[in-house]
């Protein structure tokens, strides 16, 4: 019998979306047949910056018997204190705790890229670039001596880390979408006249250019096209402020704000969603769109990475519309051409789609046979160990933080 796989993830305190979701999921996933570490640390009290997101510890600690969560109490001095204290105690805990050898696979975190440079001698360093983002080329350039794997979740990513840094072999760049657990598929049946759409993420004008969901809403109505939209995301801040322009064009009516929805409620919501609206400006591979292809929900999106590997599958005629940014008129146009495509043929393509693109055990072999494909990288021992004059500075510097922010409040 061959002994069994072993990967370990190393992750940052605080659950921050597509990232962090994915790797607790892949975690759990992977220990159906897999020795599985989860490698982060355990707030003592809440962090100041914690935003009220839930502890990566508290999402694995109910398969604590199929995973091995690997974590240290952590005070204000961790939240506060430097960088390069943050990061030996990551690099403490793999030690003293994984196997060497064990692929570990690290956050969008600098501290956790740093730790995991220190032993990447020993345990091979899997960055994942989750965005089209400078923070992520910028990262993943600063640690590319030490990256076995650099996995890319869309084409254009991989394309522009080769083309901005060069020294990373191309073998050691990989495209690996993310991966969701697939729900079972069942679809609303009650009949409706309207175009039934939905927005799931959060109302900002940068990232996701939210705005343009007031200027779609806005042309149908002046087409005479019948429609709801169902916007999930919404802040306390955000939502008067589209209220506002909603009521301002006249649409008001037609759209309804449900706040911040659970992983069941965005479900519910999609399977009763002819189209899910992506506006963004930028993506990695968006969480929301495999989520709503998985649930057999058509979707239509701007030309962005992740997107754009979509459009030309051959699933897609039937159950995906791209549309390039700020183009309103086209996506108007998108949007009643996959609403109109019939339920069952829409939903059928949809569902293919994912099972063939996103589906969790998909993922996960792919990142085994990349693993499998490229050697660990011939990276340098690192600094494992941290002198006292650095813990005494770490350690002053987070009570002056903390107290500035104390005395602030």
């Amino acid at each position: 019998m061959s002994p069994k796989r072993r990967i370990a993830f190393l992750c940052h305190p605080y659950h921050r979306g597509g990232v962090t979701r994915w790797m607790a999921d892949a975690a759990i996933a992977a220990s159906e047949d897999s020795e599985v570490w989860v490698v982060t640390v355990k707030p003592t009290s809440e962090f100041v910056n914690a935003g009220g997101r839930e502890q990566m510890a508290a999402l694995i600690q109910p398969y604590a018997d199929k995973i091995k969560l690997v974590y240290a109490p952590a005070s204000f001095l961790f939240e506060f204190g430097t960088g390069a204290y943050r990061s030996s105690i990551y690099t403490r805990l793999i030690m003293e705790n994984v196997p060497e050898g064990t692929p570990l696979v690290v956050s969008d975190d600098m501290d956790v890229w740093n730790a995991a440079s220190r032993v990447a001698g020993s345990y091979p360093m899997i960055g994942v670039l989750h965005g089209d983002q400078d923070h992520y080329y910028d990262i993943a350039i600063a640690y590319k001596a030490y990256l076995t794997l650099a996995a890319c979740v869309s084409g254009r990513i991989g394309r522009k880390l080769a083309e901005k840094c060069p020294a990373i072999a191309r073998d050691r760049i990989k495209v690996i979408s993310c991966g969701i657990n697939l729900p079972a598929m069942t679809k609303s049946a009650d009949a409706h006249a309207e175009i039934r759409m939905a927005f799931v993420g959060r109302l900002t004008d940068h990232e996701k250019r939210a705005y343009d969901l007031v200027n779609i809403c806005a042309m149908l109505y002046r087409q005479g096209v019948a429609f709801r939209l169902h916007i999930a995301g919404d802040s306390a801040t955000s939502r008067p402020e589209y209220a506002e322009m909603l009521r301002k064009e006249g649409v008001e009516e037609y759209v309804t704000f449900h706040g911040w929805l659970g992983n069941d409620g965005v479900q519910d919501l999609l399977r009763r969603t002819d189209v899910l609206l992506l506006t963004s400006n930028s993506e990695g591979m968006p969480v929301s769109m495999m989520e709503a292809l998985a649930a057999g929900c058509g979707f239509v999106g701007t030309r962005v990475s992740g997107v754009e590997d979509m459009e030309h599958l051959p699933m897609a005629k039937d159950c995906i519309g791209v549309y390039s940014i700020g183009g309103i008129a086209d996506a108007v146009d998108k949007i009643k051409a996959v609403a109109a495509i019939p339920t069952d043929r829409r939903m059928r393509a949809a569902r293919t789609v994912a099972e063939q693109e996103f589906a969790m055990k998909k993922c996960l072999e792919r990142y085994w046979n990349a693993i499998a494909a490229v050697p660990p990288a011939n990276a340098a021992p690192g600094n494992t160990q941290m002198s006292a004059v650095g813990k005494w500075t770490s350690a002053a510097r987070a009570l002056a933080r903390f107290a500035r922010v104390k005395w602030s409040k």
